[in-house]
């Protein structure tokens, strides 16, 4: 699905790479494509990114509409690997952009054993992000919130995301 709807491409011809990591950069830059690649005049301050880099338009453009976040106030991190309640913030920001409905509420979050390990800043938008079908368990009733996020579930989540909003 991610594939064939352009969200994202394999690592070479004939393989995907699931098992790789996703960082933030990838991340951004899908958001940014799914957007038609808007250009941005949004100077962000981050010294760790330069005008060369593939992923240098989307990260200023995802910070200019607040989609994104630094590590720091100059700091992108665009190689850093993304969590899956980074994922999940990032996809809820990006949702909050669009207009649509985030207003998924419930319990279902509290019945993973690893609810305590959320983060304070990921709890409302991993909440919506399992409310709403997008982030699912990985077995035996965990999250694994802090975890680093591959590229297939990243794939998983991107299609989710895209089946329940893009009509």
């Amino acid at each position: 699905y991610a594939n064939s709807n352009g969200l994202m491409s394999g690592i070479s011809d004939n393989e995907f790479g699931p098992a790789l990591l996703t960082n933030r950069a990838m991340l951004v830059t899908i958001l940014w494509r799914m957007e038609g690649s808007p250009s941005t005049n949004y100077a962000a301050g981050f010294t760790d990114i330069n005008g060369d880099d593939y992923y240098y338009n989307a990260v200023l453009w995802a910070a200019e509409n607040k989609i994104v976040r630094g590590i720091s106030e100059t700091s992108f991190d665009p190689n850093g690997n993304i969590t899956r309640e980074q994922l999940a913030a990032i996809l809820y920001r990006y949702a909050v952009y669009k207009g649509y409905d985030v207003s998924q509420g419930g319990m279902a979050i509290r019945e993973f054993d690893d609810y305590e390990e959320i983060s304070e800043y990921a709890l409302t938008s991993l909440t919506w992000a399992v409310n709403s079908g997008i982030v699912s368990g990985k077995g035996n009733r965990t999250l694994d919130p802090k975890g680093s996020a591959t590229r297939a579930e990243t794939a998983a989540m991107l299609m989710r995301f895209c089946k329940n909003n893009v009509k």
